[in-house]
């Protein structure tokens, strides 16, 4: 019994989405600025400048400079993996998903970690040092050393002071962190296990914090505390990261409007026969992110020092 397309895209795209939905939650989907690979989001220029008690005439004409932030977008691919002729004979939805499940390996995961590791720009003006207790041993694994200062609420109000300072929206203000920088916030002096809630599905606070609503996930994003904070890019193909003695884990404070992710439709193909005795199924999407302004506004890193 063939594998039919309608039945197991649905259950791809399912999945994907339960793996990525923080970033379709916390960022903007620029997926229709889609130009065959290429995303171009257009920025509008400079604005006109202001006069005040002019009396000569005429003025001065000037013409706006629109620009536009592009990238790339690069594939993800699954499969192919092969579907034996017996197990097409119990063959049901159930079945469609417990495959694409196993199928789908970590790919939700290699997505948003790549997609959160294109959001932030170094510059010195959006990235704040810990300034809490240095108590607990660098997490990030591999080579990563040293006793990093915890993320506290003081580094929180600060990130909340420069989206101010950038003149961001008020609403739609992210704070994404990592396991141990959330227990870290937690345990801050003023914030107790009481204000801990779930909202959408994530461990966030009741309220906002500082205008953040926080939100957890397995692992945010990490610099190079030794070149001014470059982002560390997933260095392999299924998502996993290489890190050094001087990489810190970052926490970011985004605002939605700030930052952009996108990706074309999810591809599938089937094939019978060939001796593989059953089918074999793979598919592929292109996906991609940055930050949306050309001034890199909205984004600010709370980076875990020594």
């Amino acid at each position: 019994m063939a594998i039919q397309k309608e039945v197991w895209l649905p259950a791809i795209e399912e999945n994907l989405y339960k793996g990525i939905e923080v970033i379709e939650n916390v960022a903007t989907d620029d997926s229709t600025y889609v130009n065959n690979k290429t995303v171009h989001i257009p920025n509008a220029g400079a604005a006109p400048t202001v006069s005040r008690g002019n009396s000569t005439y005429p003025a001065a004409i000037v013409e706006r400079t629109d620009t536009d932030v592009d990238y790339t977008l690069t594939n993800f691919e699954i499969g192919p993996v092969r579907l034996g002729w017996a197990d097409g004979l119990q063959l049901s939805y159930n079945k469609v998903q417990s495959i694409t499940n196993d199928f789908m390996g970590n790919l939700s995961e290699t997505i948003r970690n790549y997609f959160l590791s294109q959001w932030y720009s170094y510059d010195a003006s959006t990235i704040i040092d810990t300034t809490g207790t240095a108590t607990t041993t660098n997490w990030l694994g591999g080579s990563a050393t040293g006793s990093l200062k915890h993320l506290i609420g003081a580094d929180v109000i600060k990130a909340a002071r420069i989206m101010d300072q950038m003149k961001m929206p008020a609403g739609d203000r992210y704070l994404l962190v990592d396991p141990v920088q959330w227990w870290q916030l937690i345990q801050d002096f003023g914030y107790n296990a009481a204000r801990v809630g779930v909202t959408g599905g994530f461990p966030s606070t009741i309220e906002p914090m500082f205008g953040f609503t926080v939100i957890q996930i397995p692992f945010v994003a990490a610099v190079d505390a030794n070149t001014g904070g470059t982002v560390i890019v997933p260095t392999a193909a299924d998502g996993s990261f290489t890190f050094a003695a001087a990489n810190r884990p970052i926490a970011l404070a985004i605002q939605k409007s700030a930052v952009s992710w996108a990706k074309t439709n999810v591809e599938t193909w089937t094939a019978q026969g060939g001796g593989m005795f059953g089918e074999s199924l793979e598919a592929s999407l292109y996906g991609g992110s940055k930050y949306r302004r050309t001034d890199k506004k909205g984004i600010v890193a709370i980076r875990s020092v020594v």
